[in-house]
C-alpha cells in the first residue's frame, strides 16, 4: 500500500500539486510501518526500512555481520 502512496505522491508532484503530495505522504506515514521495527544488536536503534539496520551496523559499528 505504501508503494502506491509514493507513486501517487510523485504523480501529484509531477502535476504540480504539492499540497496533494504532502497529504498523500502524511496519510501513508500515519498507517505505520508495514512490518515490525528492526533493532540494532549493538545500540538498540530501531529501523523501519529494509537495509537501514544493516547499513547502520556496518557503517557505525563496523561489524561485517549485520544479520
Amino acid at each position: 500500500m505504501r508503494q502506491l502512496a509514493v507513486v501517487a505522491a510523485l504523480e501529484a508532484l509531477e502535476a504540480g500539486d504539492v499540497a496533494l503530495a504532502e497529504a498523500i505522504l502524511l496519510a501513508a506515514r500515519e498507517d505505520g510501518p508495514s512490518r515490525p521495527h528492526r533493532v540494532c544488536p549493538e545500540c538498540g536503534l530501531r529501523f523501519d526500512w529494509p537495509g537501514q539496520r544493516e547499513a547502520h551496523v556496518l557503517n557505525v559499528h563496523g561489524l561485517e555481520e549485520a544479520a
